[in-house]
């Protein structure tokens, strides 16, 4: 699953999308909106969501996917999304966030109310280091970060560890 809101990094979902049904995975695109709902990219690249996070049924999923761009802003403001995160973290399923995608792990909690990334190493975006580094991750400046179920990494220049790293930890 590929989560998306407004404003999106244009690459950190296509890119994926493309490299994962390329390797045979059915990709959902899940929003807060209804099903069908045209979200657009910072560069005005669209897509449509095939499912609306309320009805997003997570042991059918494998992994998730968070891209950057302004849409975690928004992302992050869903306690839906945030929970699925938080379970997904809690059962090791891969969770993978991109640029600033990372946002996300400081405002989904562990069931101890801690940011799941508490504890973990990863990265970001150099622009929201210091918001992870607060929740209590350990921010290493890597093209892709792998903690466990956590895949971080850094921009668009980045996708193709990223993808990688999303592929091989789908396959584990």
């Amino acid at each position: 699953a590929i989560f998306v809101d407004f404003a999106f990094e244009d690459m950190e979902v296509m890119y994926p999308k493309i490299r994962l049904e390329e390797e045979g995975a059915k990709v959902y695109i899940v929003g807060a909106h209804p099903a069908g709902m045209k979200y657009t990219g910072k560069y005005g690249y669209p897509i449509k969501s095939s499912i609306q996070i309320s009805a997003m049924n997570g042991s059918e999923i494998d992994a998730i996917v968070l891209p950057g761009g302004f849409s975690p802003d928004y992302m992050r403001r869903n306690a839906e999304m945030l929970g699925a995160i938080s379970k997904f973290v809690a059962d090791g399923k891969p969770v993978a966030a991109i640029c600033h995608g990372p946002w996300m792990f400081c405002s989904a909690r562990n069931d101890a109310g801690k940011p799941v990334i508490a504890g973990r190493r990863c990265t970001s975006f150099f622009a929201i280091k210091d918001d992870v580094i607060n929740a209590g991750a350990e921010w290493i400046d890597e093209p892709v970060v792998v903690d466990g179920n956590i895949i971080t990494s850094r921009t668009p220049d980045d996708l193709t560890p990223f993808c990688r790293a999303i592929i091989d930890a789908v396959r584990d």
